[in-house]
């Protein structure tokens, strides 16, 4: 939502502003960010990939002359965290973490993937860093011959957890397993596995052309 305001001209808002304060203040030590608030209170070995992306993209649509104090320390760890992780590697054996992150998908809801890792760190200006290496080759292997990249997979039924509303109540409740989230069809039409994804293959170009 913070980026999605600014995106929108309200950057000067204050109630962005403190958006983008309280990214700073809840980074966890190893630079990244998770959304369990039950995570606050302990100490937390691993951050999520899902949670750090999402600040860190927030930040990269915001000049960084705008962030706040401690931010430019919040983005170089949130950075390191994907870095040393080679964007979908352990940092301990260097295998893959999920497979799932190596494909191409299109949309991401809050999901993630190696291209939505670049295409960050690209905005941020921290793509150059040789521990992209392996993520940029991966990309590259999946360029067509057409000079397109497919869609590889879709998260559009992946949603596993929902809020909903007790009509009798009035109270909400955590709900989880499949068919918990509607998704409107009009997803259904952004694209085929397997078949060329012009939003895949802007946001590679966007990755490579840097």
């Amino acid at each position: 939502m913070a980026r999605t305001l600014v995106e929108f001209g309200y950057q000067d808002d204050p109630r962005v502003i403190e958006m983008f304060e309280w990214l700073v203040r809840t980074q966890f030590k190893d630079g990244g960010w998770n959304c369990d608030e039950a995570d606050r209170s302990k100490q937390v070995k691993h951050s999520s990939f899902m949670s750090t992306i999402e600040p860190l993209w927030a930040f990269s649509a915001l000049t960084p002359s705008r962030w706040p104090k401690g931010g430019r320390e919040a983005v170089a760890r949130g950075c390191e965290f994907l870095l040393m992780h080679r964007l979908y590697r352990s940092d301990n054996t260097f295998r893959t973490i999920n497979e799932e992150w190596t494909r191409l998908h299109f949309p991401l809801f809050y999901f993630y993937d190696i291209l939505h890792g670049l295409r960050v760190l690209t905005a941020l200006e921290s793509a150059d860093d040789k521990r992209t290496f392996d993520a940029r080759e991966l990309l590259k292997s999946k360029h067509s011959s057409d000079g397109t990249w497919p869609l590889e997979a879709t998260y559009t039924r992946s949603i596993k957890g929902n809020f909903v509303k007790d009509p009798s109540t009035g109270e909400w409740n955590r709900v989880k397993g499949e068919g918990v989230a509607k998704i409107p069809n009009i997803y259904d039409e952004l694209g085929n596995i397997a078949k060329p994804s012009p939003w895949i293959t802007l946001n590679a170009l966007r990755v490579l052309s840097h």
